[in-house]
């Protein structure tokens, strides 16, 4: 991936310096060009469509995408867009100017069998935003999304700071997302219309700060099914779009730094830093051991057969590298860079063109997040925290993040009136490194003095290096052969994932006394992570995707136009997954030489490994991997027909097949784990995926006016597993202070209900409404297991989803039309609210298949009578903000509103955790210079930097009979599981204000 990184770079700068021959011949001419795409009323181009200028004998056709290019001289002119059987249209005012490119995209209209002759007029507006409203309304499935354009006008540096602003979406940790409060797992990402796997180590999920803002096109989020998008989902599918091949020849620049008022130039702690940190690569500093083995002797507790470390085993332990040390820095401002280029030739031919694009970006951040945690050894009740601690937290602490993105596009096409080629290539990575410092009082560890007065007892360290590399390379046709119409791509995703040495430390102040009176130990009967352990885990993805389909008109009749369409979706996916755990122990239980106050990187060295010193443990569990591949394959059969004009049904049916094998699954690692050689765990009936499904979906769509439609759709839909959902495997994770696994999981089909109405009063402006319902059958949750510091997912037996959409986006240049400068402020907001229910399961536990048969179990699960809400439903979503764009400046705030999120599920309603509503505010003020080629961004983002915590109700909750716990417990008079005073605050933070500062430049 490094050697193709730096071809793409030597091959960008082979094209600057030829743009600039080519410039020279083409741009700083007395002539300009024309060039754009013209569509139906259902956003398909029309191939063949007549493109002329107005009194003159100029003029083009459009290719089979219906694009087109029209050079003339420097001007303003009057086109006309013409095509048997629709309303011609006709665009005022465009203006030509000489050396640039003026996009002009049109959508037709069917021409009724009354009136034969029919010119609409308009007047030219250019706007990308405008355009993708335009897609909306035109769109056979209910959809929202946001334009390049918009997200230029935010801070957001990546797609997952941009998604939060979308109708009905909310992100967590600013890179997942949960749209129409469905969580994340039920949600799919697209690039360029191919599936992207899951970049989680334990669930499927996509993490979009992944992909940097400065390549994106736009983001459109499909809420309802039509049977050809290429995956099926509950909440949504967010399909990112790539900058395509333009329409005007450009190369372009971008420049930026900021900093953040509670980070940049702070101390920053961390492990010592690689030398290509900053590259996104380890140099080796991070390297743990050279190779990894099972040791010999294993003194933990729960050990199969405890034995003695052997010679061997310090020998191995004797090559671990000694990365435990932290050290200080200081924080460094951000920075970001982008080049881009985009060229456009028209070929001898009449249509035919050739063109790409291609941009190469980089950003690194340095952040310091102060947070609270109170979970796991941290956790009080509320009276504790009150009494003994006067209200202060009983853990606290900071998460230091150094984060490195960098990556590029490449995309390449053919276009002729009737073939379209298209090579599309992305590559993006992350470097993130947060090292968490949690310091606080333990409340399991016997003899801790609690209370102000006395300094923490425990502190907690994580470090965990993470390299995360996205490759995808995708070819793609599309042709028309008379009436038939012949679509098909072939992609290949790879995905590449390292943690390298995830560093777990506890260490004490056996006093507590107030100064640095820290010291690691260690712990023979340890069961988790700490006090002193060392994780690595290296994840490989290849996945190759396909499609095709051949479609055809079945009407031509203005009243009844229709087209069928036939297709076949595919994919093979394979995952290698290696990990290891190295825990460091005393090397045997006779006696311990070593100072029991020792600070671990003094002694680690190669002789204190030695008896009755140290060692390190590698058990089966800890050294081991999964290894799966899995099949899909889809046959489809949908029509897209309108009626009496008015009346537009896109649906049909798709049958699909789905296979997932997997090595080191759940079962037999459950089995793996049975002490008893003739005990067999075996899946339970309703626990076994079938591999066929047929799925119906139908959209409908009437047009009351050309602006105002009402759309209702009705789809069912398959979620299917990921590899790490049904791996044993485990990740810890730091900010819920224990380990995340996989489990006994299965697809969830998902019944979904839609009605719309959508009312365009303008370019680029909308005023919509929407209900929505889902029935989920066998929704996947996490959970917390019991008392354990264990985070599982489980199916539960169904859920029930529901919610209103609003939104309004639109000029106030209605309020007085004398006054311009309104036209040119823009309010716009949009508001969701849901409402979920959910029956959900207990825990599995063993049953006999057979009474006959003692030896063969299976895990069955029995419903949980709970009254809550669905993992990850928030209630109320709310979006707001006003624009104002100018010749020369403009500005733009918005507002972010999130409400309570069911964030944590447990098996005790009073330590269910929430999330509590969040607010976010932010500004850019931008100016146009050096005659609008240049633009200069100045972005506050989280003005008032509120605090974002996570709660749960111990203080709401009381028993519902004191004398038996299995009764469970109910919400006190006049509580609510909103957030009440006396409730414990388990988990915030406050990431500070970012201040950027950046330059544009587009020649």
């Amino acid at each position: 991936m490094y050697k193709g990184f730096l071809f793409l770079a030597f091959l960008l700068a082979f094209q600057f310096i030829t743009f600039g021959a080519f410039s020279k011949s083409v741009f700083f001419q007395n002539t300009g060009r024309i060039a754009g795409k013209v569509v139906d009323e259902k956003g398909e181009g029309i191939p063949g469509a007549t493109v002329r200028v107005a009194g003159q004998t100029i003029g083009t056709q459009t290719g089979i995408d219906g694009s087109f290019s029209l050079a003339v001289k420097a001007g303003t002119y009057i086109i006309d867009i013409s095509f048997i059987s629709y309303q011609t249209k006709r665009i005022t005012d465009v203006v030509v100017k000489s050396g640039e490119v003026t996009a002009l995209n049109v959508s037709l209209q069917q021409q009724t069998a009354q009136l034969k002759e029919v010119v609409v007029s308009s007047t030219y507006r250019k706007s990308s935003t405008e355009g993708l409203y335009t897609r909306q309304k035109n769109a056979s499935n209910i959809t929202n999304g946001i334009s390049a354009e918009q997200i230029a006008k935010t801070p957001d540096a990546n797609v997952g700071q941009s998604l939060k602003r979308i109708s009905g979406l909310a992100t967590f940790d600013n890179k997942y997302v949960i749209v129409r409060g469905i969580s994340e797992r039920y949600n799919v990402a697209t690039l360029d219309g191919t599936p992207l796997p899951s970049t989680d180590y334990t669930q499927r999920n996509f993490s979009f700060d992944l992909l940097p803002a400065e390549v994106i096109e736009g983001i459109v989020v499909h809420k309802t099914i039509t049977p050809d998008l290429p995956v099926g989902f509950a909440g949504g599918m967010v399909q990112v779009n790539t900058r395509d091949i333009p329409t005007k020849n450009f190369v372009s620049f971008s420049i930026g730094t900021g900093f953040n008022d509670q980070s940049t130039g702070k101390d920053f702690i961390s492990a010592k830093r690689g030398k290509y940190d900053y590259l996104g690569y380890d140099d080796g500093t991070r390297k743990m051991v050279p190779s990894f083995r099972v040791t010999d002797g294993a003194t933990g507790a729960g050990a199969d057969d405890p034995r003695g470390f052997t010679e061997a085993d310090f020998q191995y332990a004797r090559q671990f590298t000694n990365n435990w040390g932290l050290y200080k820095y200081k924080t460094q401002p951000n920075q970001n860079y982008t080049f881009g280029i985009g060229q456009n030739y028209n070929l001898k031919k009449d249509g035919e063109r050739i063109g790409f694009i291609a941009t190469l970006n980089y950003r690194n951040t340095q952040s310091i997040v102060d947070v609270v945690n109170q979970r796991s050894i941290f956790l009080f009740s509320p009276q504790a925290i009150n009494n003994l601690f006067d209200g202060n937290p009983t853990g606290f602490g900071k998460i230091y993040n150094f984060n490195t993105t960098y990556g590029g596009v490449l995309n390449m096409g053919y276009r002729s009136k009737k073939h379209q080629i298209s090579i599309r290539n992305s590559y993006s990575r992350i470097f993130s490194n947060p090292t968490t410092i949690i310091s606080g009082y333990d409340n399991e560890s016997g003899g801790v003095l609690l209370g102000a007065q006395y300094a923490p007892s425990t502190m907690r360290i994580v470090t965990e290096p993470d390299f995360l590399g996205l490759l995808q390379n995708k070819i793609q046709g599309e042709h028309q052969a008379g009436l038939y119409k012949l679509n098909w791509d072939v992609s290949r995703t790879a995905l590449n994932r390292s943690r390298k040495d995830m560093l777990r430390r506890q260490i004490v102040n056996n006093n507590q006394l107030y100064g640095n009176y820290f010291h690691d130990f260690v712990d023979a009967d340890a069961i988790n992570v700490f006090p002193l352990s060392r994780q690595a885990f290296d994840v490989k993805e290849t996945d190759y995707n396909w499609t095709a389909s051949v479609s055809r008109p079945i009407s031509t009749a203005p009243e009844f136009t229709g087209t069928v369409k036939l297709g076949y979706i595919g994919f093979n996916k394979k995952q290698v997954n290696n990990f290891i755990t190295a825990y460091l122990r005393p090397a045997s239980n006779n006696g311990f030489e070593l100072d029991p106050n020792f600070v671990i990187e003094d002694v680690h060295t190669p002789e204190n490994f030695a008896p009755n010193k140290l060692a390190y443990e590698v058990n089966p569990i800890g050294l081991n991997s999964y290894d799966g591949t899995s099949q899909f394959h889809a046959g489809y059969a949908m029509v897209d027909q309108t009626l009496w004009e008015k009346l537009r049904f896109v649906g049909g049916l798709r049958v699909e097949y789905f296979k997932l094998q997997l090595i080191g699954d759940a079962i037999s690692s459950l089995n793996a784990l049975i002490s008893s050689p003739n005990i067999v765990l075996v899946a339970n009936e309703d626990d076994i995926d079938k591999p066929w499904q047929i799925l119906p979906s139908a959209n409908l769509t009437y047009s009351v006016t050309d602006q105002f439609k009402v759309k209702a759709a009705y789809s069912q839909s398959m979620v299917r597993p990921e590899f790490n959902e049904r791996s044993f495997a485990t990740r810890y994770d730091p900010v819920l202070q224990g380990d995340v696994t996989g489990n006994l999981v299965i697809s969830t089909k998902t019944d979904s209900y839609d009605l719309r109405g959508e009312w365009y009063p303008g370019l680029g402006e909308i005023l919509s409404a929407g209900i929505f319902y889902k029935y989920l059958d066998r929704p996947l949750e996490l959970t917390k297991r019991g008392g354990q510091d264990l985070y599982v997912y489980n199916n539960g037996f169904w859920a029930k989803s529901y919610g209103l959409e609003l939104e309004v986006r639109k000029r106030l240049g209605f309020i007085n039309s004398d006054l311009p400068l309104l036209d040119q402020v823009t309010v716009f907001s949009n508001a969701t609210l849901l409402r979920s229910k959910v029956r959900g399961a207990l825990p599995p536990r063993p049953e006999l298949v057979d009474p006959a048969n003692p030896n063969v179990y299976r895990l069955v699960s029995q419903p949980d009578e709970r009254d809550r809400p669905l993992y990850g439903q928030t209630p109320f979503l709310l979006n707001t903000g006003v624009e104002y764009s100018g010749k020369i400046f403009g500005f733009n705030i918005v507002h972010n509103h999130s409400g309570r999120k069911f964030y944590l599920l447990t098996d005790n309603l009073a330590l269910n955790e929430y999330e509590a509503p969040y607010d976010q505010v932010d500004v850019q003020l931008n100016a146009n210079v050096l005659k609008n080629k240049g633009k200069i961004r100045f972005n506050f983002g989280n003005l008032f930097n509120n605090r974002n915590f996570y709660y749960n109700g111990m203080a709401s909750y009381e028993p519902i009979d004191p004398n038996n716990a299995e009764a469970g417990n109910r919400l006190k008079p006049g509580y609510t599981d909103g957030y009440e005073k006396d409730d414990v605050i388990t988990f915030s933070r406050k990431y500070g204000r970012t201040f950027t500062l950046s330059f544009n430049y587009t020649f």
